[in-house]
């Protein structure tokens, strides 16, 4: 198969040296694009659409791509539709079931846009979709600390500094803490999502087209797009950078359910047991007969690491790019698809964690010992009239 800027003429080469380079150009690229293939024909449409409106293409070539295009989405979702490496990608993919299957008006669809124009829409379309995601993941995780904070939150548990019993606290105060840390996170997610809720489709290969009249707000309202990404270089350098930062936010919300899971691992063992899960959260050992184990909070754990590795593998790759298209931007998709994957499932479990997660009242209370007062002794002293030194030394005698 020859390529999309092969010259007429051009003989194919099966040499070792050819193949080994198109396999390491080509990585996993055509198989991510499988994953994304939907936002790819979504914004391909939208490009047929408007290049009718500017008369590129005639009404009868408009149907027939957009049948051809919804016949390629009909055979994604029944895993029929497949991307050959040696095809790249899915943009060509798309381009060549269309050129095969309805003639002429295949070659057309392509006019005013470059591959790397398909790939910053996909990945947006993709990211907006996938934000809103995790935004109602996260909303619904603090709707169920609320409900726990409401059964649960009267229970009197101590308080740690250094890991060491420090203060009283509550299980209300320990869940509000991370409702409240959640809560600022939301914030941070809905700040990129209006970053990134701009079109790109019209930015060619980064330098615009000043001949077609391409109408990118067209495009803009038929996608749902805030606004038009006008600068077309912009675009270009926003391939990676909007991936990066939305993994940047998401990592605040992850943050902070590696924290809260690595509480729990040490307030679920049997020298605290402070906290239980149903046995349906837990695993057993190979060789320990008694062994019950929680599994899923220590991978949530590792994994908060694991996608912190995708982000900066991201900003990694961007950071110290030329501006306009580099081939490295390719890169970026892997680590980004894997990431928000991640973040989804993560929170999708720390959901039911917390839903199903039952305080051990009696033994939160009996470890709420007298010296945890202690603080409170030398403020009640203060309040009395005398310095906090001279309380703080007093009270301090008491527990020697």
């Amino acid at each position: 198969m020859k390529k999309l800027w092969d010259k007429k003429g051009t003989k194919n080469t099966d040499s070792k040296i050819s193949q080994t380079i198109e396999d390491y150009t080509v990585g996993v690229d055509y198989l991510l694009d499988l994953e994304l293939l939907p936002y790819d024909i979504e914004g391909t449409m939208a490009h047929a659409k408007m290049l009718h409106k500017i008369k590129i293409l005639n009404k009868k070539e408009l149907d027939t791509l957009i049948i051809g295009l919804n016949k390629i989405l009909a055979l994604w979702k029944a895993g029929k539709f497949k991307i050959d490496k040696i095809q790249e990608d899915g943009h060509t993919a798309i381009e060549a079931f269309l050129t095969e299957n309805y003639g002429e008006v295949g070659k057309k669809v392509h006019a005013g846009r470059s591959r790397n124009d398909q790939s910053l829409v996909m990945t947006r379309l993709f990211s907006k979709e996938k934000l809103s995601e995790i935004k109602k993941g996260v909303e619904v995780l603090i709707k169920e600390l609320g409900k726990q904070i409401k059964k649960q939150g009267k229970i009197k548990m101590p308080g740690y500094t250094h890991t060491q019993r420090a203060m009283p606290s509550s299980v209300g105060m320990w869940l509000g803490s991370f409702s409240d840390s959640l809560k600022d996170d939301l914030i941070l997610i809905e700040a990129v999502m209006k970053i990134i809720d701009q079109n790109p489709l019209g930015s060619a290969a980064g330098y615009g087209e000043n001949v077609l009249g391409l109408d990118k707000k067209f495009t803009t309202e038929v996608l749902g797009f805030k606004k038009v990404q006008e600068n077309p270089m912009y675009c270009a350098m926003s391939r990676g950078k909007f991936e990066n930062i939305v993994l940047q936010a998401v990592s605040s919300v992850l943050f902070d359910l590696g924290k809260i899971s690595n509480d729990l691992i040490l307030f679920t063992t049997k020298e605290f047991d402070f906290f239980t899960l149903p046995d349906s959260f837990k695993t057993g050992s190979s060789i320990m007969p008694q062994k019950k184990n929680y599994d899923v909070l220590e991978l949530v754990r590792g994994n908060v690491a694991i996608f912190n590795g995708y982000q900066h593998q991201i900003e990694n790759i961007i950071k110290n790019l030329f501006s306009g298209y580099n081939r490295d931007f390719q890169l970026t998709k892997e680590p980004y698809i894997k990431g928000i994957k991640l973040a989804v499932d993560t929170i999708r479990v720390m959901v039911l964690v917390i839903e199903n997660l039952e305080a051990k009242k009696i033994n939160l209370e009996n470890a709420c010992s007298t010296e945890l007062y202690a603080t409170d002794e030398a403020f009640k002293l203060v309040k009395a009239g005398k310095s906090f030194r001279e309380a703080y030394q007093e009270v301090k005698e008491k527990y020697q």
